[in-house]
């Protein structure tokens, strides 16, 4: 099973994840949960438009280049790809920590101040460009499907460790990457930083000396350790980029500035190269950055994200019958209307605009094309429910964007 096979389990389980915490009184914000959801869209609607581009390196060098091949159907050959690919992850993730290009990906998936099952689908969209090279050793031994399922099994495993529903795991806590390793390295304080890189086996943590236990006598905080106030997930993938061209423009030497972009993220001349870990906070006293949201806009939210959700599974399943301009065309429009709930969650004045327009857009395809029409009436009733409900949408959108024009136009009439 694939991770984007995975996606009706994953539901499953955030729902289940959502009532059990509701019933401790912790229910995360609907508008951070569909943000992390979002940034998954973001990363596998890039893997659908490059189309495997990044596994084609593995096959090529190990069609060309293997050493030795090694039995496919071998149970050693599958522990020995497993134990591999667990250990290029530690170092994959280790670098997207310690290089602060790679870490301009990743940091996406630190970015949320909450920590649940959503969390575990806010991931970069580039990222896997960065990260790729530390698997490469393998194609010289492992073959490709092996290497393939076990990149899949790596990241499966690695859902469900992004909850606080689960406690302490007892003896496994010695072996495996659990909720309370990886709560420490989603945390922001001192003792949090740069700690618990694991994919599925703590003791590469313990061997090479980057393990920290959770400390329950401490309150996690988690997020970045400068908090980030958006929930636009154009804006969360691609914000520190900048961040890291402003750093290298400021320096005043080549080295200095070659040195900002490969160096840790908390680099600065005359540090260390992961910068002063003891002058990283010990503990952080902050609100969290959430809008509230009244419960039609909650409701509205939810379903545009639903729906949007389905219209992927569709353009995932049927993406080879596309030509291309149709293709990357459903991926800007999926982005388009992501960012579009973005900026609803952050009450911004362009939002009635955007989704206004893509509502439309939605309604000519379809009518255009033709797509709502089935053989079956109660598909038909489903269908006509949700052109009704775009319909509805960009009428609102209207309103609120004619309200605005006339703001405007009263405010110059006072000047």
């Amino acid at each position: 099973m694939s991770v984007g096979q995975a996606s009706s389990w994953f539901v499953a389980f955030i729902i289940i994840e959502r009532i059990l915490l509701r019933k401790k009184g912790k229910a995360p914000p609907i508008n951070d949960s569909i943000t992390s959801m979002a940034c998954g869209l973001f990363m596998e609607i890039n893997h659908i438009a490059f189309r495997g581009a990044q596994t084609a390196a593995y096959v090529y060098i190990y069609e060309n280049y293997r050493l030795h091949e090694l039995p496919w159907d071998s149970l050693w050959t599958w522990l020995a790809c497993a134990v591999g690919m667990d250990l290029g992850y530690y170092w994959a993730h280790r670098a997207t920590h310690e290089v602060n290009l790679f870490w301009s990906q990743h940091q996406v998936h630190h970015s949320s101040e909450e920590y649940n099952l959503t969390t575990a689908l806010r991931q970069g969209v580039w990222q896997g460009w960065s990260t790729m090279f530390y698997y490469l050793p393998m194609a010289f031994f492992i073959p490709p499907s092996q290497f393939f399922v076990h990149s899949q099994f790596n990241l499966l495993f690695q859902f469900w460790i992004h909850t606080e529903v689960i406690d302490d795991l007892g003896p496994l806590e010695w072996v495996l990457n659990t909720p309370s390793h990886h709560r420490v390295h989603h945390g922001s304080t001192r003792y949090c930083v740069d700690k618990n890189y694991a994919g599925v086996l703590i003791i590469w943590d313990r061997m090479f000396g980057t393990f920290e236990a959770e400390r329950r006598d401490e309150p996690l905080v988690y997020g970045l350790i400068e908090q980030v106030d958006s929930f636009n997930p154009f804006y969360l993938e691609f914000f520190y980029l900048r961040k890291v061209f402003e750093k290298m423009q400021s320096m005043s030497t080549i080295t200095d500035k070659l040195k900002a972009i490969f160096y840790g993220p908390g680099w600065v001349p005359g540090s260390p190269k992961l910068g002063h870990y003891d002058q990283l906070p010990e503990t952080i006293v902050r609100e969290k950055f959430s809008h509230s949201l009244t419960p039609h806009d909650q409701i509205y939210a939810t379903i545009h994200f639903l729906l949007l959700s389905e219209g992927y599974r569709v353009l995932v399943t049927q993406y080879e019958e596309y030509d291309g301009w149709l293709l990357y065309g459903c991926c800007a429009y999926i982005i388009v209307s992501l960012v579009s709930i973005g900026l609803l969650f952050n009450r911004n004045s362009w939002f009635p605009w955007i989704e206004m327009i893509r509502c439309l857009v939605f309604l000519a395809y379809q009518l255009h094309f033709k797509i709502f029409l089935t053989e079956t009436i109660g598909m038909n009733l489903l269908m006509n429910g949700i052109r009704l409900f775009y319909l509805y949408s960009a009428l609102q959108c209207k309103i609120e964007c004619v309200r605005q024009f006339r703001d405007i136009m009263q405010k110059d009439k006072i000047k």
